[in-house]
């Protein structure tokens, strides 16, 4: 059953200073419909009564300009596409109210099959060749590779699926003030980390432009300042790549050897 596991997940992120990889190896299938055929990319989210994601209240300033804390996600997908012959309408949602509450399941522990059976009753739309809809659901509790809960893990991808769960207990956990700035950014950088996985980041559905893959660490990328590196997952990392993020002026998190990835695929 473990094993099982193991090879259903792409990848579990964690913020913790003994380091964890991918935990999967087969590369994302679907990622040619989502660069080729796609004309739509969806990202619905979800979360459990009092687990809710950073939003109203949470901003960001660029230029001068007061934007939603999501506008990180949405300009990193948009970067992602951007000078495709294909570029497909990207909707992220920015207001809670534009997001959708689902009870409180009373759950501490959470493994994939767990994860994929709430998909089942609280997901609307499935994706399909020209539209792209990403699940993503904040959850109490901590995940559970299959023996053990991980109190460490920020957030998982589901292998072969759109679905993404984040533990807000491990968000909240990354810095002194639950609501201060480094919990709000290691939250973002996490979800773009996971949609990136989802995608076919690195090396796995979307091919190399340029070699930059950790081949020790699984899909993820050699640059220690692309969201993609597997040591921004560890708990001081993450509080780094987050400060740097925050005081950097831009939001754009891969770097650009990812992004040619996707660009050129």
């Amino acid at each position: 059953m473990r094993l099982l596991l193991i090879l259903f997940l792409i990848v579990s992120c964690s913020k913790k200073d003994v380091r964890s990889s991918s935990l999967g190896t087969n590369p994302n299938e679907k990622t040619q419909f989502y660069f080729s055929t796609a004309t739509s990319l969806t990202v619905e989210v979800a979360y459990e009564s009092g687990h809710e994601p950073f939003a109203e209240g949470t901003t960001i300033t660029q230029g001068g300009n007061t934007n939603s804390i999501w506008q990180i996600l949405d300009e990193n997908l948009n970067a992602l596409f951007q000078g495709r012959s294909t570029l497909p309408v990207i909707t992220v949602p920015k207001k809670l109210a534009d997001m959708k509450e689902i009870p409180d399941q009373s759950k501490t522990s959470w493994t994939v099959s767990d994860i994929m059976s709430l998909a089942s009753r609280y997901r609307t739309n499935q994706s399909t060749q020209t539209h792209t809809y990403f699940w993503v659901i904040f959850l109490g509790g901590h995940f559970n590779d299959g023996t053990q809960d991980l109190a460490t893990t920020i957030g998982v991808s589901v292998g072969g699926t759109t679905v993404i769960a984040i533990f807000k207990d491990v968000v909240n956990s990354t810095g002194n003030n639950p609501g201060g700035i480094v919990p709000r950014y290691v939250e973002q950088s996490t979800i773009v980390h996971e949609i990136g996985h989802a995608l076919g980041l690195v090396n796995n559905g979307l091919p190399m432009q340029e070699s930059h893959q950790d081949d020790a660490h699984g899909h993820h990328c050699n640059n220690p300042n692309c969201v993609m590196y597997w040591l921004n997952e560890g708990k001081s990392d993450m509080i780094q790549f987050a400060i740097r993020m925050s005081t950097s002026g831009s939001v754009i998190m891969w770097d650009q050897k990812c992004l040619e990835d996707a660009r050129k695929f």
